[in-house]
Parts: C-alpha cells; structure tokens; sequence
C-alpha cells in the first residue's frame, strides 16, 4: 500500500505535471487568458512575479486556453539572440522544417512575418510570449518590441508577452502600449483552494487535511505553489506512515523536518507502514511521463547505418493567483526539538547519492542485492520521495538494466555493458509486482548491491553531469548538429541489443544529420526530462535515460534514448555511446 491507496486516491495530488485535471488556473491566470483572447492585444504585455508565482506554467498552459481565438508560440529557453528566440517560437507553431539549421537572422524574420500575416489575415491573434526576459539584453529586447510593428494590420493582433522577476529589469519597455500583470504568491484562503482543488482532481472524497493543517502549508510556503506541493505531498506521506486518516498540524510539521533535513532520514517509518505483513502496492493509471518539449527537426547518425530514429526543466508544478489576503497568523509550529542526526521524526528512508537525477512524476527501481529488497522512488519538487517498498529476488551482480513491458508484451531486461548473463528471470519476476506501480511502459532499473551505492556524488560532478544533459537536450530542441557534436567523444559507439557495436567519429555523425534534417522534413521530438545515475562498480560513468516518440514524413517511431557518458581526461563528461530501444522492437 502506498498514500493513494491510503487515502482512497487516484494519482498524486501535489506531483509536478502539466495535465489539465490539476491545472489551478486562479484569477490572475484567468484574466491573462482573456485578455489574449479579446479583439485587441497589447502590443507589450509584461508579466512580474517572484520565483515559483507561476509565471513558467502560465506560458505552457495559453496555448490550449486560448486556442480558439489566437496562437501563443512560447519561448522557455530563451537564447541570448533574436534568431535563437524566433527558431524556437517557429518551431513551437510548426514551421521549424522551413528554417535551414544554418538560416540567418534575415531569414528567420521572414518566415516570422509570413506567419503573422497568414494568422491576422485569418482573424486570429499572435504572441510570442518569451520566459525568463531578465537575462535577455537590451538589445534584443528592442528588437523583440520592434516585431511587433512590422506588419500593417498587426496593431492590436500581434502581441510581445515577457516573463520574468518582479524588478526592474523591464524598466525600459513602459509605455503607453505596454501592459503589466503580477502574479503574487497564493493567500490564505487561496492556498486553501488550492489545496483541495488538487486533491479533488486526484480522486479525493473528503477532507484529509485538518483546517489547521491548512494554515500551517500556508505559514511555511508563504503561497507558493511549488513549496505548497512539496510540503503536502511529504504531509500524505507522513500520515500514511502514522495511519492517520487526517494530515494534522503536526504531521506537517514533520514534513517541513524531512524537507529541510533530506540526508537525515533513516527507514524506521516506512518499515513499520509497511511491516505489518502488507507489502507495498499501488493503483495503476498513472500519467505519462512524457513532457513535450517543442515542435523541432532533429535526428542522428542511427540512419545511416541501419533504420532506427534518433535518440519539461520540465519545471516545478505553479498555479496562478489572484490578489494577496492579509497574512494569517497560524499557530506556533515550530518543532520542539531539532531532529536527531539518526534520522527525522518522520525516518522515510532516501535514495543512494549514485541516483544523480530523477524527473519530477517519474520513477525509479533500486534493488539491493542480497537483501531481497527493492524501493520504488517517484520524483518530486524537492528530490525523490519513496513511492513503495516490494519484495525482490536476488539479481546475479550488481549492474545496470532496463526493464520493462512495452504495449502489453511480455517482459524485457536489458543489460549494460551488454552480456549473456541477464537476470531475466529475476527482472520478469520483479516486474510482476512493480507494473501496477508504473506510468509509463519501460521502466528504468538500477541494481546494486547497497555498499556499491552510498559512495557520494562531489557537486562539481554532480553539476557536470546535468549540464551535459541539458546540453544535448537542447541540441536536439534547437537541431544544431555542430553543437550536438561536440557533446560526444571524437570516436564513440553505437549500439543496439543484438547488433554488433558501431564506431562513430563526430563527423559521420555531423553528416548523417545534416543528411536526415534535409530529408525528414517536419520532424516532429516529444522528450521527456532524463533520469541520470552514475554506473555503481564505476563512478566516471553515468547514464542518462529518455522517453522519445519520433515523427517525421519517413518515419514514425517511440522506445527509449540512454546516452552512456564518461568522464574524460580533465574531469569533463562527454557521451561515449548511445542506445536506443525502439518501441515496436522490444520484445522478449
């Protein structure tokens, strides 16, 4: 049993996601989305908020709510450049396969006021609404404000939305066509709402938490959303490891401990949740971990050699809000006691350091040889939290694996480095118990012995590690194949299950998607964040795991992207093999 079987629910209420179910639109939300679809747009409008307001969410979620009237192209990782910003927001509306990898400025101006004209002449409107516009210079803010006058009938339907922090970075764009909205934190009485709105759209029939509880979300968050999830999911938690049938002041409390104390924990209370006989289980029906990150052209190397397709910061859950309340002042809830160095009131156990990397709504299997133990960890705001506990048979050596049950089949393991000896009997066995627990088909896998994984992280690694990530990421967003180049080894291999390892130069690859780019046309990359983990006999190895459905014109493919990475000499970290599982090739 886990907290939504507890609680009689159907999801996690408070996990990062972009479903619209939990969307909390709130009143600030609701009066941007009008305004964009009214009969005139500003020409600028500006929107202030401090971290975590849902300035983020806002831009993800316009598309949809206003869909019927006018086309939002958001921009959420913006270059430092105008060509960069416009190559993302071309690709967003879908005209990415029009833009040459190399186009100019010029060019991509162009293709921009083409797609403007062909939207207003439609009767519809057009903003590019840009994220995180304080690092943008002032140039290319200038530049932005000019887009929108280029077109002759564009006045009051081509519109510049700019995101970013409450000071004075803007300061230079007020004026007479600029309009300014603030997101502010959530107050009392929103965070309430808030609160039971996310509940209910998880399934949830009656009040869990205490109107004292309430307050106390509230005076620790001070209302914002992305520490009001964290905090109320860590709640459940420790209701259900107390048997509680209601999330009381204390119980939060507790919560707080174990968010700001997150490597003192040890398994006490989840072995008593779990160690009256019941071993852990879950409802099925979980969301796809799936977030898209854009509309783009990108391949690989892969198709030249044989026919396979190429390899969200999917970012903290916010909500909107409307004016702010009076702050209320709650009740004292300030521990009595600093947690012990054993372990927090709460004693959830965490994960092992050697997990570098676990997406938000996502999850993890960590078996423990020897031990006849395994933890399922789901990713959260404020790290992984333990999802459930199962019975686990006894894997033949520590290692790597991916297992899983793509489309209904039967089970699959795959090992690295590859070998005859997989577990598959033991995979096929845990895999029974673990299916029900899952969102997505394939399942990552980690397996090691205990000793092999408490060995720490160094931050600097740690960080290295991630910005490799992000960098191919990106690359695959914005299609640059120089640039995607560079994150490999000069001579790297290529490889599937059961075909022979490929060498690879960092030209054949330079080449081969130069080539795919030119043929696939519109290609279409739907990537969900990575889960990254440090290999457990080799910690100057790391893999990085991604969820990938591919569309183009010639091709039509989803499975599963792993980079294998190494650290070279100088301590940087760069891919030395890539391995990918087609969806329709996973089979038993």
């Amino acid at each position: 049993m886990d907290y939504e079987d507890f609680f009689q629910l159907g999801d996690r209420p408070f996990k990062s996601t972009l479903e619209g179910k939990f969307f909390y639109r709130g009143e600030v939300f609701s009066k941007l989305a009008d305004l964009l679809s009214g009969p005139s747009l500003p020409g600028v409008l500006i929107l202030k908020g401090a971290p975590g307001t849902g300035k983020s969410t806002f831009l993800k979620r316009l598309p949809q709510a206003v869909r019927d009237s006018a086309s939002i192209a958001p921009v959420l990782s913006p270059g430092v450049g105008l060509a960069d910003i416009l190559r993302e927001a071309l690709n967003f509306l879908g005209l990415g396969f029009k833009c040459h990898p190399s186009a100019k400025e010029e060019a991509l101006i162009g293709f921009f006021q083409n797609a403007a004209d062909e939207l207003v002449a439609g009767g519809r409107g057009l903003a590019l609404a840009v994220d995180d516009a304080q690092n943008l210079g002032p140039e290319t803010l200038a530049d932005l404000v000019a887009l929108t006058s280029l077109g002759p009938g564009w006045r009051g339907r081509v519109c510049l939305l700019l995101a970013g922090p409450a000071d004075g970075w803007d300061a230079a764009l007020q004026g007479p066509g600029t309009t300014v909205m603030e997101t502010p934190p959530l107050s009392a009485g929103q965070t309430v709402e808030y609160l039971r709105f996310r509940l209910r759209a998880a399934g949830a029939r009656r009040e869990i938490f205490a109107a004292e509880a309430y307050t106390a979300v509230h005076t620790y968050t001070k209302g914002l959303p992305p520490k009001i999830d964290a905090l109320a999911d860590k709640a459940l938690m420790a209701a259900w490891a107390a048997g509680k049938p209601l999330v009381t002041p204390g119980l939060v409390v507790q919560a707080k401990a174990s968010l700001d104390n997150p490597l003192t924990v040890d398994d006490r209370a989840a072995k008593s949740a779990a160690g009256s006989g019941r071993e852990h289980h879950a409802a099925g029906g979980r969301s796809w971990i799936f977030l898209t990150a854009a509309v783009l052209v990108a391949a690989a190397f892969v198709f030249l050699l044989w026919p396979a397709p190429p390899g969200d910061d999917p970012g903290a859950s916010e909500a909107a809000a409307g004016e702010e309340e009076p702050e209320v002042q709650g009740p004292d809830l300030t521990p009595a006691a600093d947690p012990s160095p054993g372990g927090t009131s709460l004693g959830l156990p965490y994960p092992p350091p050697a997990l570098v990397r676990l997406p938000q709504s996502s999850q993890a299997l960590i078996v423990e040889l020897g031990q006849q133990m395994a933890r399922l960890w789901q990713g959260g705001l404020a790290g992984p939290g333990l999802k459930a506990e199962i019975a686990a048979p006894d894997f033949k050596g520590p290692g790597l694996y991916l297992v899983g049950r793509p489309r209904g089949r039967a089970p699959v393991v795959f090992q690295y480095p590859p070998s005859d000896d997989v577990p598959r009997e033991a995979g096929e066995s845990l895999w029974r118990q673990v299916a029900p627990m899952l969102p997505q088909d394939v399942l990552p896998l980690m397996v090691a012995s205990g000793d092999d994984l408490v060995r720490g992280v160094p931050g600097t690694a740690r960080a290295a590690l991630s910005e490799l990530v992000d960098k191919w990421t990106r690359a695959q967003i914005e299609k640059k194949a120089g640039g995607m180049a560079e994150l490999y080894a000069e001579t790297f291999s290529f490889y599937e299950p059961g075909r022979r390892p490929l060498a690879i130069t960092r030209r054949n690859f330079w080449q081969a998607l130069e080539q795919e780019t030119a043929a696939a046309g519109d290609v279409r990359l739907a990537i969900s964040d990575p889960l990254v983990m440090l290999d457990p006999r080799d910690h100057d190895r790391a893999w990085a795991v991604f969820n990938l459905k591919y569309d183009s014109k010639i091709r039509h493919d989803a499975g599963l992207r792993t980079l294998i990475m190494e650290r070279g000499r100088g301590g940087a970290w760069l891919i030395v093999a890539e391995l990918w599982l087609k969806e329709d090739s996973l089979e038993n």
